[in-house]
């Protein structure tokens, strides 16, 4: 998986969700719930991970449980161009 700067934190996360975690891809959309797209808490611990892998930011198990697709993208964009 690359980080290119052309390719948005919605559409790496939203890879994640299918390629990772084999979510249909039909199901992954901005306004989907994090805790329903992650159906277990191994699979939250899990996106935590990839996420700081991928994007070199962390996140808390919370936020990904606590928000929509998009929200959790907007969050993780902001701490991404904060640096």
């Amino acid at each position: 998986m690359t980080t290119s700067a052309q390719e948005s934190v919605l559409d790496l996360i939203s890879e994640l969700l299918v390629e990772k975690f084999e979510v249909p891809s039909n199901e992954v959309q901005a306004s989907a719930r994090m805790r329903d797209l992650l159906t277990d808490s191994l699979m939250v611990v899990e996106m935590a991970i990839a996420v700081h892998e991928v994007l070199g930011i962390k996140v808390e198990e919370d936020e990904l449980r606590g928000s929509t697709l998009g929200e959790f993208a907007e969050a993780v964009e902001a701490r991404r161009t904060d640096r």
